[in-house]
Parts: C-alpha cells; structure tokens; sequence
C-alpha cells in the first residue's frame, strides 16, 4: 500500500510538472521602443500617416501559464498629415502635419501560448488605454514657406485626452534571465479629438505599432 502510495504521489508530482495550468504567480519588467505609422478616421479624408517614434515600459504579472495582466506606459507621437489646394489670392497649395505626442496607459489582458522546449512565447492581447497629451503642433509648407504653429496658435484645438480600445501580438523569445519581445499594436481611438466650438468634425486617433524591447522575469 505505502508503494502505491508512493508511485501516485509521483505521478501527480510529474503531472503537476508537466501540465500548463495555475501557477505561481510571476512578475516580469522591462523597457520597450518602436515605430509607429499614424492617422485619424472619422470624417476627415483623403489624410496621410505620419510616422513616429515610441518609448516606455511593460509591468507584467503571470497569473496563469496561458494568462498574463500586464500595465504598460509610452510616449507615442501621432497624427496625420493632409495636402489641400485653398483660395489665398489665387490657388495655393498646402501640405501640413499635424503632431500630436501623448504618454500612454494601457492594460493589455494577455494570452500567452507557451510551445515544450522552445525558446520562444507567442502571444495575443487586448485592452483599453488612456492617453494624455503632452504636445501637439502643426507644421507645413504654405506657397514654399515653412511654418510651425501650436496648434492653439493655428486654431486646431484639441482634447487633452483620448480613450482607446488596442490590440496586437507579439512574441517572447527567451534570452539570459529574460526575453526579447518583438509586437504588432493597433490601437482606435475612441474620444472625438476635435474641440474647435461649433466645428462638427470628428476625429478619432489611429495607430499602428511596431514594438521591440526586453523583459525581465522574476519568481513564477
């Protein structure tokens, strides 16, 4: 009896191993950096993507081997830019850009989907995010001369914050005592960025990613 005891004790033991389930919850850290190609939807047409540059950081928790929380924060530029033809004495031409760069909260709820014996973690995810605006200016060429405005100064006003809805993938690929993470990220924006007075045109923040960074794995 204290054999068989023994043996499925073991057993279980090896299960318990081997089979993806509720583990010890572990923290993860680590910076990350990308690029980013930016437009708006709503009613505006006929605009172009802006590029922009990203920074920040991941704070993450593996509650489950198939779930992780995470909280993470970014510097983002975004924007769009747009060419009009307008009457100022006769036809002009005018290109301008309009940039906008927000510090970002999101929460991304993770799948992860860990492959035996590989390296490498792939993972899907979804979340909401708040983003504040830290900067927003315009910049254009009118009739060949350069002109950089606030977009106070330019009477382009807009909401200091945004709400949005992101989702993307990504890998973790296990290196030293941590991983290299590489992702897709589309974020929607979901406020209407337009607050000029009795201006009814919405404008809403569109957003794709590239990510690259290094995250750190303590406990678990």
């Amino acid at each position: 009896m204290k054999k068989v005891s023994c043996s499925l004790l073991a057993a279980l033991l090896l299960a318990s191993v081997a089979t993806p389930g509720l583990a010890q919850v572990g923290l993860s850290v680590g910076p990350r950096f990308g690029i980013g190609f930016a437009n708006v939807g709503g009613d505006l047409e006929d605009t172009n993507s802006n590029f922009g540059l990203s920074f920040g950081g991941s704070f993450g928790l593996q509650l489950h081997d198939y779930f992780r929380l995470a909280i993470d924060g970014q510097w983002v530029q975004k924007g769009f830019s747009e060419e009009e033809v307008v009457d100022i004495d006769g036809f002009v031409e005018v290109d301008a850009s309009f940039n906008v760069s927000y510090i970002e909260f999101m929460v991304p709820a993770t799948l992860t989907i860990p492959i035996p014996e590989s390296p490498i973690t792939p993972r899907l995810y979804v979340g909401p995010a708040l983003a504040i605006e830290v900067s927003c200016g315009v910049s254009g060429n009118v009739a060949g001369v350069e002109v950089n405005l606030d977009c106070d100064e330019a009477g382009a006003e807009t909401k200091s914050t945004d709400f949005l809805i992101f989702f993307g993938g990504g890998v973790d690929v296990a290196v030293g005592i941590g991983a290299i993470t590489v992702d897709l990220l589309y974020d929607l924006g979901l406020t209407d960025l337009n607050d000029v007075t009795g201006d009814p045109t919405s404008i809403k923040s569109r957003n794709f990613q590239v990510l690259a960074g290094y995250r750190f794995f303590f406990g678990g």
